[in-house]
């Protein structure tokens, strides 16, 4: 009997880690890391390059945050821990010191920001709040409340808001008040009725009515969210107008913003403020991240509060991306396409590279454990190591269940550089099996023209520059496998420095048995 074939589709729809094994949809895949599921087709990430080196004076960078100039710069604004804690200023590779008067405690370099006009306020909970006002930093005017025990900072109807640490209380100030006048108290004890401690509080533009409404909402650590209409607390319109209850968040930064909206990580899942007026609480935690929760809740587990759960929205990237920290000093991150609304996990060769990160114009940045900020989503390696990834398909019954299957050949069909090296294996009948034997898309094409050096392999000398050197391109070859069973599944394992590479599917050939 001939070999018989059967088409697996890309795992375009990313990670699914919540359907059984045996009736996952076969565009989705039971491990995707570091192969993002982009709108044409699931592509290897890109890598990240060292931007500047702070280790002279850092020994881990724990806050990075944007700050957007009137001018079109997009600098980056870095909380430095180390003998001394520092406050840089960061653009164009060059690191400027805007340290203010008041010393940063060895507690405070974990800090929560915001934009307020032309200013960066700075808060940690244990300092005198801090302005960044484009030159350099001063401690806040504010008065009122004691500065140092202000924890979070946001803004709603052209006011700053700040979360009183250890309370229930925010306090905001005047419109358009950027300082020297004193700060409002608003009291929520009596609102919320789970207790706990407030963790943000700031806007949100309600679009489930008929008209957009913006809102002010506060969340508390035990997950209880109130929201209110009006200008401010001041305001004899100001009135509450929802309350909900969803799993507790997990950290003071734990808020991405995604366009207009605001999504929370919490113990159980990412949740959407959005979702929570189009459905009941349960069901907003699975609008997002349904097939990823068990890959929070288990890293929630171990790590269950902590400033290293955060994400940015990276407009020009159609992605969102989110820290899951295996210790303070380590950190994966789940990544999630605008596009397909899958998800995969990028795992970088050095986990303590990514401990925090933050999106600058239209590149995003990684702080390191180690003092070094990077430019992430460039090049092909990870700070000059190759990238690699996996990718594990969803078994399949190849339109048969019941007949019995002598796996014979993969043919993948990839777009991506030749000299690509990778691991192709079949696992059978839901086993995770050693991953098979290493194979090559072919040699790459190199010449001679446009090279540097005198001796070609000697020091200096370099190929690039040729028009007739290997781009990337189709490749569509087959590779021998071996497996037995019912169902497979196919497994890649393999590493890039030199292309990214796309998936546009898999080929597979069998021999079939009997009805078993």
């Amino acid at each position: 009997m001939p070999h018989q074939e059967f088409t697996v589709p890309p795992p375009f729809a990313g990670l699914d880690l919540v359907s059984p094994i045996n009736a996952m949809s076969p565009e989705y895949a039971i491990e995707l890391v570091n192969v993002f599921p982009g709108a044409t087709a699931p592509i290897t990430r890109k890598g990240y390059a060292e931007y500047l080196n702070l280790t002279a004076t850092a020994t881990s960078i724990d806050t990075l945050y944007p700050f957007n100039k009137t001018n079109g710069d997009n600098e980056l604004v870095a909380v430095t821990n180390g003998a001394t804690r520092k406050i840089y200023s960061i653009l164009a590779g060059t690191a400027l010191d805007v340290t203010g008067t008041t010393a940063i405690s060895a507690t405070g370099t974990n800090c929560q920001c915001e934009q307020f006009g032309s200013r960066l306020y700075i808060c940690n909970g244990v300092d005198t709040v801090q302005v960044y006002n484009g030159t350099t930093t001063v401690d806040s005017t504010f008065t009122g409340v004691t500065l140092a025990n202000l924890i979070n900072v946001s803004s709603y109807k052209s006011r700053l808001y700040f979360v009183e640490k250890n309370t229930l209380k925010f306090w905001y100030g005047n419109t358009d008040a950027v300082g020297s006048s004193a700060l409002n108290s608003f009291d929520l004890q009596y609102v919320m009725k789970k207790g706990g401690r407030l963790l943000f509080a700031g806007s949100y533009t309600n679009q489930a009515a008929q008209t957009s409404q913006d809102l002010f909402w506060a969340i508390s650590s035990e997950g209880e969210i109130v929201f209110y209409s009006g200008s401010s607390p001041a305001s004899d319109v100001w009135g509450l107008v929802a309350r909900f209850v969803i799993g507790k968040p997990l950290g003071y930064r734990a808020f991405v913003r995604v366009n207009n909206d605001v999504w929370i990580l919490t113990e159980q899942g990412v949740v959407p403020l959005s979702a929570l007026f189009q459905a009941d609480p349960e069901q907003a935690v699975n609008v997002i991240s349904a097939r990823i929760n068990p890959f929070i809740t288990e890293a929630a587990v171990v790590t269950p509060f902590s400033p290293r759960w955060h994400g940015s929205f990276w407009p020009q990237g159609r992605r969102v991306i989110i820290n899951v920290p295996l210790s303070e000093t380590q950190t994966r991150m789940l990544v999630y396409s605008i596009d397909s609304k899958g998800w995969c996990v990028y795992d970088l060769t050095n986990r303590g590279d990514g401990i925090t990160f933050a999106v600058a114009g239209p590149t995003p940045y990684y702080g390191s454990a180690s003092g070094v900020v990077y430019e992430a989503e460039t090049g092909y390696e990870d700070n000059g190591f190759p990238i690699q990834f996996c990718i594990r398909t969803a078994f399949s019954y190849c339109n048969t269940p019941d007949q019995y299957k002598a796996f014979k050949d993969i043919r993948p069909l990839l777009k991506t550089k030749k000299g690509l090296s990778f691991d192709l294996a079949i696992d059978t009948d839901f086993r995770d099996t050693a991953t098979g034997d290493t194979v090559s898309t072919g040699t790459a094409t190199t010449t001679l023209w446009g090279s540097t050096g005198a001796t070609p392999g000697g020091s200096g000398f370099t190929a690039w520059g040729s028009p007739w050197a290997s781009g990337p391109e189709y490749i569509y070859n087959r590779y021998s496998v071996r497996g037995q069973g019912h169902s497979a599944s196919i497994k890649m394992d393999g590493t890039q420095d030199s292309s990214q590479c796309s998936f546009f599917g898999f080929e597979l050939r069998f021999d079939a048995g009997g009805q078993v």
